[in-house]
């Protein structure tokens, strides 16, 4: 099936979270699938450093060309990488006023929030290149807001443009929390039928929405994990939209990201201090070693030691572990924490691990080979979200025999076996109910307890680096996926 991906980000041009890591790898594990695949994106001034880096520069792929939006012309440029480790096509939008700033979701040099125009010239540009190309995708997936408009464009347009007659529309949703939400002012730059604002199909709370119109829009709608598909449909989790995702229901399927084990796989994984896999386990006391090094905690020390990495947010539980770190580290359980977000959160690790030498330690800012060395060289890791669509730590930490301590929500309930003192046949981690820092002190501290059991905690591990978490399970999902898609649109598949 020819299968097109549109999307902000994409691994490793340009990244701010787990959609990034999605679009990097799911098309790779499509195309080894038999699929004929390929990624646009815009081409950010990330990607841009990327290539520089390594002193090469992706081809022009067509020659520039204009597209008019309002009646303002926009010159763009088409240019062609590969998915590294693959032979799977990226196309990159350029157009520099728009797409190269320091940040991937920057504002413009008036501070304005322009990012409604930003992806709508990302949008035509990637449709007419498409056309230009002569390449018509039987599957248009695109990723959260920032592509909205492609799908609207097919469900709405067909009347003006025949070109959409061949091609059914998937919407995958990472996290509803963020809608492309603009003013009424702006719907015109869209290009929409009246009838998209009129009849409420893009319009919220009197606001152009368009995650709202892709959802009304797709042919079929997936999230990244299938609690956070039922979770969405809630009033506490749909961020405003739970009613419009339960009328389309039918269309809302849940799917699991997976894992790129080309990266995360401590058996090929050069960041670590020694590899080791399920069968050979030797090398992982040599990375604890080494990671204990880095936050100058004594090696010799038997107590655990807990991981972290993350956004540095509420959301991801930050203030859940310093709430608990006191208690935790008085009862002999060390903390290495890696990440950067919220100055607050910032400033309270950095003042742990000031307080605690020996005991804590605190890394601001985000390192790849360090995270490496945490997944590898902790005993467990702390994973206490507030919500999460998906994750992808707590299955890298599975895969590197580093069992998570998660909360019960969203794609983490989908991918921890939580321990409960019966189920060591097949329990994977730990697991805990509510965002409170006393009830994660008391599963991290339940943790230490069958850590001192090194026969019950090597069974916990090998239950979870046995599981499959390979981007190739999660491709077959997509596959049913997409025939049903154009099952819907009445096109054979």
């Amino acid at each position: 099936m020819r299968v097109t991906h549109l999307s902000a980000e994409c691994v490793p041009f340009a990244k701010t979270g787990g959609l990034g890591d999605v679009v990097g790898a799911l098309p790779k594990a499509q195309a080894a699938r038999g699929h004929d695949v390929d990624v646009f994106l815009p081409f950010h001034l990330e990607a841009a450093e990327w290539y520089h880096r390594r002193l090469s520069w992706p081809e022009q792929a067509i020659p520039p060309f204009e597209i008019s939006i309002l009646g303002r012309a926009y010159t763009v440029g088409l240019l062609r990488g590969t998915l590294p480790g693959s032979t799977v096509p990226v196309y990159f939008v350029a157009h520099d006023p728009l797409f190269h700033r320091t940040r991937i979701y920057a504002p413009s040099e008036s501070g304005r929030d322009d990012g409604l125009w930003r992806f709508t010239v990302f949008v035509r540009a990637a449709l007419e290149a498409m056309r230009r190309l002569g390449r018509r995708p039987q599957i248009l997936h695109t990723h959260d807001w920032h592509p909205a408009l492609a799908v609207m464009l097919g469900a709405w347009s067909n009347w003006r443009d025949r070109w959409f007659d061949d091609v059914a529309s998937v919407l995958t949703i990472h996290n509803i929390a963020y809608q492309g939400v603009y003013g009424p002012e702006e719907f015109r730059a869209l290009g929409l039928p009246p009838e998209a604002w009129t009849d409420r199909a893009i319009e919220f709370a009197g606001a152009v929405n368009l995650l709202k119109g892709a959802i009304v829009a797709a042919d079929m709608i997936t999230a990244v994990s299938p609690t956070y598909a039922w979770e969405i449909t809630t009033r506490e989790g749909g961020a405003g939209l739970d009613g419009i995702l339960r009328m389309r229901s039918d269309r809302l399927v849940g799917i699991l990201n997976g894992v790129d084990t080309s990266v995360w796989n401590p058996a090929v994984d050069d960041a670590i201090a020694a590899r080791y896999s399920l069968t050979d386990l030797s090398g992982k006391p040599l990375c604890r070693r080494d990671l204990c090094r880095i936050a100058g905690f004594d090696p010799d020390d038997t107590g655990m030691v807990l991981g972290s990495v993350g956004r540095l947010t509420d959301q991801k539980g930050f203030d859940l572990v310093m709430g608990a770190a006191p208690e935790l580290i008085r009862r002999g359980v060390r903390i290495v924490l890696l990440g950067s977000g919220e100055p607050q959160l910032e400033h309270a690790i950095r003042r742990l691990a000031a307080q605690h030498p020996g005991r804590a330690a605190a890394f601001v800012g985000y390192s790849e080979e360090l995270a490496h060395k945490i997944e590898a060289g902790a005993d467990a890791y702390v994973m206490p979200s507030r919500f999460e669509p998906c994750g992808l730590n707590q299955m890298y930490s599975l895969a590197y025999g580093t069992p998570p301590i998660v909360r019960r929500v969203g794609g983490l309930a989908d991918s921890v076996a939580g321990f409960d003192g019966r189920n060591l046949d097949r329990g994977t981690g730990f697991v805990f109910e509510n965002p409170a820092a006393h009830e994660l002190a008391a599963e991290v501290l339940r943790a230490q307890g069958l850590f001192h059991h090194p026969g019950a905690w090597s069974r916990l591990i090998a239950n979870g680096m046995a599981q499959d978490f390979s981007w190739d399970r999660s491709a077959s999902a997509y596959d049913a996926v997409y025939r049903r898609a154009r099952e819907i649109r009445g096109l054979a598949s």
